[in-house]
């Protein structure tokens, strides 16, 4: 990811580009605005044309209202409503009226006359007490200009906005498509990523979702194999419990109904009893140390050590146990004494039921081979051993292929079992140290 552009830093950079460019465009235009104006009023005679219409009304107003030079208040009012910025009244060029000060007045001779200007705009206006001169000026540009430059700053302060909501809403969208998608995501959709775009705190937001997106997956998924696997395992429980229970009744019903000939074949009918409830109780046993296992925590493998020294001690109680049932084991365990991480407590369970299923299972008559087993990256040991060809008496389970397997699985390595006709192999394979 690139250096990190957080959300405030963007805003601020577009805050700036924006108001800079409103005020360069609003400094420039007012510019502009001003020039044109001014030229147009140059080449237009506009000041002289507004002037000679103001004093038009001015005298429609004063004939209108029958007023004289000294009704100083209504022509007050006219002039502030008019927005005027002099108005002067003159008889015989002493000043009589002026809106700068229109509370004074001048009598008689005692009046100072004013100096009178020729190249002044002056117009007479007839009031009640005869006629006056008038000295009238009206800043019509500056009224014009003010309206421009509210105009312009109007437009500047829109388009200010205007830049700024569309820069932030690149921002708004891709938080719109978050929600969005975090909604599929908690309606049960975790096969659609979270989109991951730009490097600012919602990318990281988006980048920790994704991530929880793909955990949230690989629990389901997880959830769904361990359901697959307990169903199986209920209908391979069910098959392999029904069998021998099925005998073990029909077995119990002649005893009990006293369907045998002699004292020997009813001996021979408790030994077939007690055979097959000891079955059961095998199958219950690794129905027991699947469930074990299954509920166990997350377990903390050992130390890497070396494959000799993680077996010897388990393969040494196992194959006294086998000699101790007639049972002959051959030992292969190769040359390379390769580094392993394993959790020894499972070894031990591992080999425990390793032993046990050959115990039930496997004919005394042929010997019990361990073999070295190395593929590529992992390394291990192969059980194989000839199984009893009475299957009638004898019933297969899985239940303890099963747990292997989950044992094997808590301590990332892997196992597999092959069956080719009686003979049956059993493989464990352990990642090896670099």
């Amino acid at each position: 990811m690139n250096k990190r552009d957080g959300i405030t830093a963007q805003f601020i950079r577009l805050l700036v580009f924006a108001g800079l460019g409103s005020l360069l465009l609003f400094a420039t235009s007012r510019l502009a605005f001003r020039f044109a104006l001014t030229a147009y009023v140059d080449q237009t005679n506009f000041i002289q044309r507004e002037t000679a219409r103001q004093l038009e009304e001015f005298q429609t107003f004063v004939t209108e209202e029958n007023l004289s030079s000294k009704d100083v208040r209504p022509i007050t009012d006219w002039v502030q409503k008019h927005n005027l910025t002099l108005l002067e009244l003159y008889r015989d060029h002493v000043l009589v009226y002026s809106s700068f000060a229109p509370g004074r007045e001048i009598k008689g001779e005692q009046d100072q006359r004013v100096p009178f200007y020729d190249w002044q705009p002056y117009a007479t206006i007839h009031f009640a007490d005869g006629d006056f001169e008038a000295l009238l000026y009206c800043n019509t540009i500056r009224t014009y200009e003010l309206l421009g430059t509210t105009v312009l700053l109007i437009f500047c302060l829109g388009l200010f906005l205007a830049v700024f909501l569309l820069g932030c809403r690149r921002i708004v969208r891709y938080i719109c498509l978050l929600s969005d998608e975090i909604q599929a995501m908690e309606g049960g959709d975790l096969d659609h990523s979270i989109t991951v775009q730009g490097s600012d705190e919602l990318t990281t937001l988006a980048s920790c979702l994704d991530s929880m997106r793909l955990t949230l997956r690989r629990q389901h998924q997880q959830e769904a194999e361990t359901s697959a696997k307990v169903k199986n395992l209920i209908t391979q429980m069910s098959h392999d419990l029904r069998t021998p229970l099925t005998t073990l009744l029909l077995y119990t019903e002649i005893v009990r109904c006293h369907k045998y000939q002699d004292e020997q074949q009813l001996q021979d009918y408790l030994a077939k009893i007690d055979r097959k409830a000891r079955q059961i109780k095998h199958l219950s046993d690794n129905l027991f140390e699947y469930a074990l296992v299954t509920r166990d925590s997350p377990v903390m493998l050992d130390q890497p050590a070396s494959l000799s020294q993680i077996f010897e001690g388990p393969l040494a109680e196992m194959v006294d146990q086998l000699q101790q049932h007639g049972f002959i084991c051959t030992l292969d365990l190769g040359s390379e004494d390769l580094s392993l991480t394993v959790y020894e407590p499972y070894i031990r369970r591992i080999l425990d039921n390793i032993t046990s299923n050959i115990l039930k299972y496997a004919d005394p008559a042929y010997p019990v081979s361990v073999t070295f087993v190395r593929e590529e990256d992992d390394a291990g040991l192969a059980f194989a051993n000839v199984t009893l060809s009475d299957t009638d008496s004898v019933e297969s389970t899985k239940v303890g292929l099963v747990s292997i397997q989950t044992m094997m699985e808590k301590m990332h390595a892997d196992s597999r079992a092959e069956s080719d006709g009686r003979r049956f192999c059993i493989t464990l394979l352990f990642p090896v140290n670099s």
